[in-house]
């Protein structure tokens, strides 16, 4: 299996650059020893020694949406199995954009937060959370999108109080006893609607669903919050035991773009060098075996100039590598430094805004992230 993922790597490099004419340059990880808990858990998934391989990407917007992150996920689980859609959210419900391939619609009346309006809260790793009220109910569904495979058998709710539960469905199911947040199914469901499950006279706060299948391979959680800092993200109280529960063997951390968004005159790079490290210690904390991924911000513009901010970061994440023993992916560099994302929206791959990417853009940049991991992997 592990020819046939070099060989596929191979295969991949080859047919990029037909694609785009922007200057990538070396797509490799740094300290890429950092990760090698990472690959020994898809050895033992290949080896058929464990079933599933966790994976959860952190970041803002350019992670909310899924774009970057859907194709990492397909492309690992196209490698090494499918084992589930893994994290969902009803943005929708919280008057914002999400993921394509799962739908939501909703009534009621709900109430809703996120980490950029409710400051030090209880509120969950993936930055968000909406609150039922007694009328309220929810539809997800996950056949939305042709050739979709999101179909699941098990059902995972990450809240703080209550729980939800299915008024509509084809077959039978069973919460696990003793946690009302996690439900199996007799056959697969793609598509339910739920109703909240109140605990001691309180309606529960949804801060995300994770869909699984039970088939052996990869789970790829990817959660996104629009315009955040890291800063901000480390204001998720529940965020250690949320992740604990995920169980990750992979953290990618994409932050940094919001971080550097401000005049040079106001930006302190150690401080969010240390917010980086602030965020490690948490991961640790609960997950120790966890190998950690930093990815730099991509080159931008702030007030119609190329930031120069960005490269601080860069270089500080480079730092972090070797001072933490984390593994960085320095997006910043691969896609070509400064003023590159110029070149990228010449090339129909970056927006007119010159901070995020087209579809096309992101589907570029989530291959050129799989190959840096795929390519780590035989050694």
């Amino acid at each position: 299996m592990s020819k046939y993922v070099y060989l596929l790597f191979l295969i991949l490099v080859s047919s990029f650059s037909d694609r785009s004419e922007v200057d990538v340059r070396k797509n490799e990880i740094v300290n890429p020893d950092a990760l090698r808990s990472f690959f020994e858990s898809l050895k033992a998934l290949e080896m058929q020694q464990t079933t599933t391989v966790s994976i959860i990407h952190l970041g803002d917007s350019h992670i909310q949406a899924d774009f970057m992150t859907s194709h990492v996920r397909k492309k690992m689980q196209d490698c090494f199995g499918n084992a589930g859609r893994g994290f969902v959210f009803p943005y929708k419900i919280a008057h914002t954009n999400g993921a394509f391939d799962i739908g939501f619609s909703y009534e009621g009346d709900w109430h809703y937060g996120s980490i950029l309006h409710r400051g030090n809260c209880d509120i969950g790793m993936s930055g968000y959370s909406i609150a039922a009220s007694d009328n309220a109910k929810f539809t997800m569904d996950a056949g939305k999108k042709e050739g979709n495979y999101a179909a699941f058998t098990k059902l995972t709710f990450l809240t703080n109080r209550g729980s939800f539960r299915p008024t509509e469905f084809s077959s039978h199911y069973s919460p696990i006893e003793g946690n009302r947040n996690v439900i199996y199914f007799k056959n697969k469901e793609d598509s339910l609607q739920f109703s909240p499950v109140a605990e001691n006279g309180s309606l529960p706060e949804l801060q995300g669903i994770i869909l699984e299948n039970e088939n052996p391979g990869v789970l790829y959680h990817a959660m996104g919050i629009n315009g955040s800092t890291l800063a901000q993200y480390l204001k998720c109280t529940n965020f250690e035991k949320q992740s604990a529960d995920l169980n990750p063997n992979l953290i990618i951390v994409s932050f940094g773009t919001n971080d550097g968004y401000r005049p040079s005159s106001g930006f302190c790079v150690s401080c969010i060098k240390e917010n980086y490290r602030t965020l490690i210690v948490k991961i640790r904390s609960q997950n120790p075996n966890t190998s950690i991924l930093l990815t730099s911000p991509s080159d931008h513009f702030y007030q119609k100039n190329n930031n120069p901010n960005t490269k601080k970061i860069a270089d500080a994440l480079v730092e972090l590598a070797i001072e933490e023993n984390v593994a960085v992916w320095n997006w910043y560099e691969i896609m070509g430094g400064s003023n590159s994302m110029v070149k990228w929206k010449n090339e129909g791959l970056a927006s007119g805004d010159l901070i995020h990417f087209t579809k096309e853009g992101y589907a570029l940049q989530g291959e050129l992230l799989y190959e840096a991991l795929i390519h780590q992997y035989p050694n």
